[in-house]
């Protein structure tokens, strides 16, 4: 596994100037001859895209500028990220492929990201693109085990609580079993290949973890159940013995209800129950998260309101479980930048002053008495599954809401955390 800097995989398109005519615009494509689009710069930041062929149409009004005819691109901040992740790169492009801006630290304008290209090199690291049943077909008949993970109904859920719960289910098979691991969000299944088996109290404890965690995203909504299955490779010859044995696996674990259920097939069949755990515990992490956010806002007050985005991003070492903090005024209207954590290892959307907030649940729920803890939900900033913290405060004569975003992958790291030392107590 290494890094890769995602400045490496951008293209350099060249850039033109926000005020330049359409005309001018034109022959800076004829200097440039091989790019259908150019970047669009103002104030030395990207603001977008412009193509030839829109110039084109357009070189009849004289009164326009390239900003006018300027399409705005998705940005991301370039970062290092490991080669395995790049795949994840792949749910930030939207369904026609549009190309992504990629800039540095300061908003400055790096290069472009095409699908193409990191679709490219993904395909250059064969155990990412290669599918788990793929890899399968070489490994029957040898000393290797398949497992198995997915959950129980989930009728009546939402489309999009459905897939982060499959993400969370993959996050945590993927941090207990050693091996290749891949996903089908169609079957709802989360897959290991291994040279090892795990033992039975390595699973009850990601089952475990994934009932905590479960809990303190979606609060009092019914539970839901894991389901699981593992045996040796070494027992089957070819996909049919594979298939018959996953489906009558499937089969014993139908009529299991209220309970977290995992069977090791083998000469000594063994099984695995996991039931949810009390739910203080989960209230437990909660507080601390409450606990953390007042501190964060009575450091705010201390501080001229100039100072508050230099604090704010002071606090990360404190908590550094956040992945940004940000202010909205008293009308809805963020007051601040978006702070973002510098030890964040995957990109963030850029949030201004001024982003209309008034209608999000996190300003309309926010209180001078409480903390509020949102349900998980899509980060516009991210594009990925987080929860939002946010306060009403006061400062002067006027009120202000600070809102912070975890992203589930601390909210994993926060549940284990408290598992293994009970640090939510403190």
């Amino acid at each position: 596994m290494r890094d890769i800097e995602l400045s490496q995989l951008a293209t350099g398109v060249p850039k033109i100037h926000f005020d330049l005519s359409v005309r001018e615009a034109l022959r800076s494509f004829e200097e440039y001859g091989l790019y259908e689009f150019l970047v669009v710069e103002r104030n030395r930041k990207p603001v977008g895209i412009v193509n030839r062929l829109d110039l084109v149409k357009a070189q009849h009004k004289e009164s326009l500028t390239v900003g006018d005819l300027a399409r705005p691109l998705m940005k991301l901040r370039t970062c290092s990220v490991k080669d395995e992740e790049l795949i994840y790169l792949l749910d930030f492009f939207n369904a026609e492929r549009t190309p992504l801006l990629l800039v540095d630290r300061k908003g400055a304008y790096v290069g472009v990201l095409f699908y193409q290209v990191i679709l490219h090199h993904i395909s250059l690291l064969k155990e990412t693109v290669v599918p788990i049943f793929q890899r399968l077909r070489a490994l029957l008949g040898r000393e290797h085990y398949f497992y198995c993970f997915y959950m129980g109904d989930l009728k009546g859920l939402e489309a999009s609580t459905r897939q982060s719960l499959q993400r969370i289910l993959y996050e945590g098979v993927k941090n207990g079993v050693p091996g290749d691991v891949g996903m089908s969000y169609q079957e709802g299944e989360v897959y290991v290949l291994s040279k090892s088996r795990v033992d039975e109290e390595e699973i009850k404890e990601l089952y475990r973890e994934f009932h905590r965690e479960y809990t303190l995203l979606f609060g009092e909504a019914r539970p839901v159940y894991l389901y699981g299955y593992c045996f040796s490779l070494k027992e089957v010859q070819n996909f049919e013995e594979f298939f018959s044995l996953s489906s009558e696996l499937k089969k014993r674990m139908k009529g299991v209800q209220e309970v977290s259920f995992f069977i090791f097939h083998g000469e000594k069949t063994s099984v695995v129950l996991c039931e949810y755990e009390r739910r203080e515990l989960i209230h437990q992490i909660k507080l601390k998260i409450k606990r953390d956010f007042e501190k964060i806002v009575e450091g705010l007050k201390r501080m001229d309101r100039d100072l508050w985005e230099v604090t704010l991003y002071d606090l990360f070492k404190a908590y550094p479980y956040f992945e940004l903090l940000y202010i909205i005024g008293e009308s809805g209207l963020q007051v601040s930048n978006n702070v973002v954590n510098p030890k964040l290892a995957y990109p963030v959307k850029a949030g201004k002053k001024g982003a209309d907030r008034s209608g999000k649940e996190y300003f309309k729920k926010a209180s001078h008495e409480d903390v509020f803890i949102s349900n998980i939900y899509i980060s516009q900033a991210t594009e990925d599954f987080c929860i939002t913290v946010s306060k009403r405060f006061t400062y002067g004569s006027k009120t202000y809401v600070l809102a912070g975003d975890i992203n589930y992958r601390e909210i994993h790291t926060l549940v284990k955390a408290y598992a293994e030392t009970g640090e939510a107590d403190r």
